[in-house]
């Protein structure tokens, strides 16, 4: 439905009508209008308690944390299943002290972009550590995960060229193509078959394939050794966002690439800082060629600030730590399965993850919104999933599972998760 201004003229704007699409397809001849009817949408759904969105984190990202609840006007103790943080190295001892040094000899941030005065020392060490875990001959560090796919896309193709994606992919991959004018294509969901198709489609020269590691909606894993021969065969350069793979998969930490034993096979990796490794930013590995060429032409590198010297030492922190001790990591899969295991049991749907990312699968909007209202009652905080991240009829709740979770805390989610969608089965918008 495309929301027109004549059609809500005097008319009171409920959240049971609407959803967020809505409003992205409003159509107006003023530019702000938009904006005056969403606040009412906005307004009416806290009223009703449903937007659990935004609420100020009162304390860090452990396994239970303390949260503004805006329903309630206080701050209560939650159940965190929401963080990235699934190694638990922000808060790792060693970590911190080594980040607290590291403000004290180098500042709080290094106030000039990477071309400048910005590239520090403790990043060129970084970057060279990101090398050999990517198994790739050099790496660069971006500010965030997001401006990595952006400005490595829009640095890369031009129009003309075209990118093939995975449907799933990340909205930073699909940002970053647009960004630089080439064509986007789409594959469905992990199928070498479809992809193959695409590809043999294509009069362009200049083709790149991009897909993510692990799925950061869905949980699943890229069918790299299948999708990897389809590339080859048409040419065709690969991408791979591990954002939520690394320190998860493969013996080193590498990511699903390693896992899958085909580390050689990728022209360039892509990663974050922000999930495993606790802290903040992003990187991209490739030829060193390749990574040079980056270093002139990414815009959002080279007019961003660079990275902050004490966040570089606190990843350099976490990597020595996790190279001698992979115990973190071994938790993490003992937590994840049995996590997967106990959702199954209680019969929830949670899709066709293999990792550490868990959906479980809402249905339409309304339905999640209420989901979402009842869950935070019973003091649990998960990641609430919608539209533009998922399609709308395809909602879910995510949940991040940690190496920090008890058993006991993750048998209390799982419960109240059962409690909530039980309570659900004869409701209906509106009650």
């Amino acid at each position: 439905m495309v929301l027109k201004k004549k059609g809500l003229e005097g008319k009171r704007i409920s959240c049971d009508d609407y959803t967020l699409v809505d409003f992205l397809e409003f159509e107006s001849n003023d530019l702000f209008e938009v904006a005056d009817y969403f606040w009412e949408y906005m307004l009416d759904a806290a009223r009703r308690k449903y937007l659990v969105y935004g609420q100020p984190m009162m304390s860090g990202p452990k396994a239970e944390f303390k949260v503004y609840d805006r329903n309630t006007n206080s701050v209560r103790k939650f159940l965190n299943f929401c963080s990235y943080n699934y190694l638990g190295y922000s808060f790792h001892p060693e970590v911190v002290k080594a980040v607290q040094a590291t403000i004290n000899e180098f500042g709080t941030g290094a106030v000039s972009a990477p071309l400048l005065s910005g590239y520090s020392n403790p990043v060129k060490k970084l970057e060279e550590e990101l090398a050999k875990l990517k198994g790739k001959e050099s790496a660069i560090v971006f500010s965030t995960g997001y401006v990595t796919n952006l400005g490595i896309l829009s640095a890369l193709l031009k129009p003309g060229d075209t990118a093939v994606l995975d449907i799933l992919s990340h909205a930073s991959i699909y940002d970053g193509v647009r960004l630089s004018g080439a064509d986007i294509k789409v594959f469905a969901h992990n199928n070498p078959q479809h992809l193959d198709k695409v590809l043999n489609g294509l009069k362009t020269k200049r083709n790149i394939v991009c897909v993510e590691g692990v799925y950061s909606m869905d949980g699943d894993l890229s069918n790299l050794p299948e999708i990897i021969p389809v590339c080859k065969k048409h040419k065709a350069k690969i991408l791979v966002d591990e954002a939520h793979a690394s320190l998860v998969f493969g013996k080193k930490g590498g990511g699903v690439a390693e896992h899958f034993g085909l580390e050689d096979e990728v022209d360039i990796s892509i990663g974050t800082f922000s999930k495993s490794f606790g802290a903040i930013g992003g990187y991209a590995a490739a030829s060193e060629k390749l990574i040079a060429f980056f270093r002139f032409f990414t815009r959002s590198y080279i007019f961003s600030c660079a990275m902050a010297p004490h966040t570089a030492v606190g990843i350099l922190k976490v990597l020595e730590i996790f190279n001698k001790d992979k115990s973190r990591k071994e938790k993490l899969w003992e937590n994840t399965h049995y996590m997967h295991a106990k959702l199954k049991e209680a019969g929830l749907d949670i899709g066709s993850t293999k990792s550490q990312v868990v959906p479980v699968m809402a249905g339409n909007d309304l339905r999640l919104r209420e989901i979402s209202k009842r869950i935070q009652e019973k003091g649990l905080y998960t990641g609430v999933v919608t539209y533009p991240a998922v399609s709308k009829n395809k909602t879910r709740l995510r949940l991040s599972v940690s190496s920090m979770h008890t058993k006991e805390q993750i048998d209390k989610c799982i419960r109240i998760l059962a409690e909530v969608f039980d309570s659900m089965a004869d409701w209906k918008p509106g009650q």
